[in-house]
């Protein structure tokens, strides 16, 4: 079970890597959001960096098999789920600039990976009832 724990921290791990990745003016993430209002913007960020910050303690709780990990990942695993699909449906956040393939590309693995770690971190809490 502690192997499963320990694959689980990884997916976790991979999956806030890749979020940072995506940060805007990065490598991959080319879209002009100055359109925004500082509020939104800023509020937007905020959650970014809370989700890749509680992902990080996530991370952390798997290895120690935390009572709670489970339960905290499935809820990281959803998050970054919507993030990723609101994003691919041009709902939020919006921009004039067009969202470009490798971007696209990345965000359809990110989203993947989401499910995954949901359904990987499900199956251990099933497992270790």
């Amino acid at each position: 079970m502690q192997d499963m724990m320990i694959i689980a921290s990884l997916l976790v791990f991979l999956n806030v890597t890749l979020l940072t990745i995506l940060v805007p003016g990065g490598p991959i993430e080319n879209r002009d959001f100055s359109k925004l209002t500082g509020v939104v913007f800023w509020g937007f960020n905020l959650f970014l960096i809370s989700l890749g910050i509680v992902s990080f303690i996530a991370c952390y709780l798997l290895l120690i098999s935390h009572s709670n990990a489970i339960l905290i990942t499935q809820m990281i695993a959803v998050l970054y789920f919507i993030v990723y699909t609101i994003d691919l449906a041009g709902m939020f956040p919006k921009s004039p600039t067009k969202m470009s393939k490798p971007l696209m590309l990345f965000e359809i693995i990110n989203t993947t990976m989401a499910v995954f770690l949901f359904l990987f971190v499900t199956a251990i809490g099933h497992a270790g009832s």
